[in-house]
């Protein structure tokens, strides 16, 4: 890439970065809030609904096609989402079996009207902003300007500081988003799909917010499953194990699939 390629698709990106981490989300609420005077309590999720909308759109005129191109991947779009799904399970059922090490306590199932819509709401934006922000702006877009090697790095940070908004992180709560925004980058890299990413994204949230607990713009959502330290460490452990055991795999495909793509611009020609 020449360095006036390089230097529009910086500028891309970080324009990208700018309106997606601070301007639709304050564009959003001041529609809900002054134009529309919508009821103030609910104001954070349909701000939130409306910025997801607002950041697809910018990133399809900032981008076009290559947007469009990464949207749905490598392989089918179906198959790129079901299979960001499944390894958002897989993730889950290894929580559980790494809790179920330790003392948990099974409570009914809480979740009613009002919370439903505020799980779904906000789960949605996480996925679509977060995986805009994290995969698509630094992975994808400075990935060609940095390299892919430091644009990984890099969107770990990013995906484990946009979380330190909200409620205090701990080091285990920090490194579980650290191997989550590996298996994810690693996933996007492997299938090409940002669709497949956020399928990954979306699905842990709603399983694992009305499992484990949570809270959504001051909503409380009541666990399903209790446990005592051990439980919780070792469920830790056992997700971590499982997504840098997927992380390895989708990244040593990823190495294959460039080698192979390499190698045969490395031999000689012939006349």
């Amino acid at each position: 890439m020449l360095i006036k390629q390089k230097l529009s698709a910086l500028a891309r990106a970080l324009l990208g970065l700018y309106l997606v981490g601070n301007v639709t989300y304050r564009s959003s609420q001041w529609f809900w809030e002054v134009v529309i005077g919508f009821n103030p309590i609910h104001v954070p999720l349909a701000a939130s609904i409306l910025k997801s909308i607002l950041d697809l759109l910018i990133m399809s005129v900032l981008f076009g096609d290559a947007f469009f191109s990464v949207l749905q991947g490598r392989r089918s779009r179906s198959h790129a989402v079901s299979l960001g799904a499944s390894i958002a399970i897989g993730i889950v059922a290894a929580m559980l079996l790494g809790a179920a090490c330790g003392q948990i306590t099974w409570s009914a199932f809480h979740i009613r009207g009002l919370q439903w819509i505020y799980l779904l709401g906000f789960s949605c934006y996480a996925a679509v902003a977060e995986e805009l922000i994290c995969r698509f702006l630094v992975l994808d877009r400075l990935g060609e300007v940095v390299g892919r090697a430091a644009a990984f790095l890099l969107q770990v940070l990013v995906f484990v500081y946009l979380h330190m908004f909200g409620p205090r992180l701990d080091a285990q709560t920090a490194s579980h988003l650290a191997f989550g925004a590996i298996l994810i980058g690693a996933f996007y890299l492997w299938s090409g799909s940002l669709l497949g990413a956020m399928a990954l994204h979306l699905t842990y949230d709603l399983l694992v917010i009305p499992l484990f607990g949570g809270t959504l713009d001051g909503l409380a959502i009541y666990p399903i499953v209790s446990g005592d330290n051990f439980s919780n460490s070792y469920s830790h452990r056992a997700a971590a194990t499982f997504m840098l055991a997927v992380s390895s795999w989708l990244l040593l495909q990823v190495w294959r699939r460039q080698r192979t793509q390499i190698r045969p611009s490395c031999l000689p020609k012939t006349s």
